[in-house]
């Protein structure tokens, strides 16, 4: 089993908890042992995965969320 990396995105029009929910529930979707953690104020979304960084961000975007990449 591979070791989880951790991912790190800027999700700009993430601003409630409801949002974190839906970014949460996406990439459980894909991923259903990922640790999601995200800070509304600064829009920052870590995600702790084996799922590439790719795959993760189209999750998000396909649930309706710009995503950049904040970096490794």
């Amino acid at each position: 089993m591979a070791a989880a990396a951790q991912l790190s995105f800027i999700v700009p029009d993430m601003d409630c908890g409801g949002c974190i929910a839906s970014i949460t529930a996406a990439v459980n979707q894909i991923d259903a042992h990922a640790s999601v953690t995200a800070d509304l104020e600064t829009k920052h979304v870590t995600i702790g995965s084996t799922v590439a960084a790719q795959t993760i961000a189209a999750a998000i975007a396909d649930a309706g969320y710009t995503v950049k990449s904040a970096g490794s």
